[in-house]
């Protein structure tokens, strides 16, 4: 089953357990915002069964509470849930539609394992690929201070936001575009927090243009079929991990 199939099935199954429960204890609060609170910790509770990403839990509670809101208060506009719906897309961008590489942010624990991939002597280019609010480059820059560093981040909200705080600490710029859509021709270290299923195109697109012996450092999500060169366990959890690839001659 593709992963919005167990996404959509953890909310379908959350909605009937909520529905089954308040039925047994023959409580008419239907349609109200303790049946959908309650659809909600359980389609949460099935996206951790399914083993879906971390990220879709919240989402997952998130959904149920707003279409409880949305049954309970019939009078809101339609127009305010199109807004939302709006505001959403400029801050997920490709989360939302496009190649399904969600808002991810860098744990901290994460940065020394990557820093452990990057020689401190590397002169060049750095790209974060879907650069989010850019917090790779402001914890990474400054302790590779030979490396240009560059972001680019298809919602347009969030590069807006991450381009402000990366500025601000003089940490780069991160630009607005799509990374299918740039060319990786020039830069020696690219570093990518996308989603599994991103993670063979990145690969073919980074065999194509990176140059020989440049590093395309994942976080998560490894290259399936592709061993790493090097690989970091930062916590307890499968996807806690970096991994580093060298880029072979072509």
């Amino acid at each position: 089953m593709k992963r919005w199939g167990y996404a959509l099935l953890a909310q379908g199954l959350g909605w009937l357990f909520s529905i089954f429960i308040l039925e047994s204890a023959d409580l008419s609060l239907h349609a109200s915002l303790v049946e959908a609170c309650l659809a909600g910790i359980f389609s949460a509770l099935f996206s951790l069964l399914f083993k879906e990403p971390f990220w879709r839990m919240p989402m997952q509670m998130g959904f149920s509470v707003l279409l409880g809101l949305g049954l309970y208060f019939q009078s809101i506009p339609s127009y305010l849930w199109l807004i939302a719906l709006f505001v959403a897309s400029l801050l997920f961008g490709g989360g939302v539609t496009g190649r399904r590489a969600p808002l991810y942010l860098t744990q901290q624990r994460a940065f020394k394992a990557i820093l452990s991939c990057i020689p401190e002597n590397l002169e060049g280019k750095c790209l974060d690929v879907g650069a989010g609010i850019g917090s790779f480059m402001i914890h990474i820059a400054p302790l590779r201070s030979q490396l240009n560093f560059e972001g680019i981040e298809r919602a347009p909200l969030t590069c807006f936001l991450g381009n402000i705080l990366c500025k601000w600490k003089q940490s780069g710029t991160i630009r607005w575009g799509d990374l299918w859509k740039t060319s990786l021709h020039d830069y020696q270290v690219v570093y990518a927090f996308l989603s599994p299923e991103a993670m063979e195109a990145l690969w073919l697109k980074a065999k194509k243009e990176m140059p020989p012996g440049s590093l395309l450092i994942v976080n998560a999500f490894a290259i399936p079929k592709v061993k790493p060169d090097k690989m970091i366990r930062y916590g307890h959890r499968a996807s806690d991990q970096i991994l580093c690839y060298r880029l072979p001659d072509r």
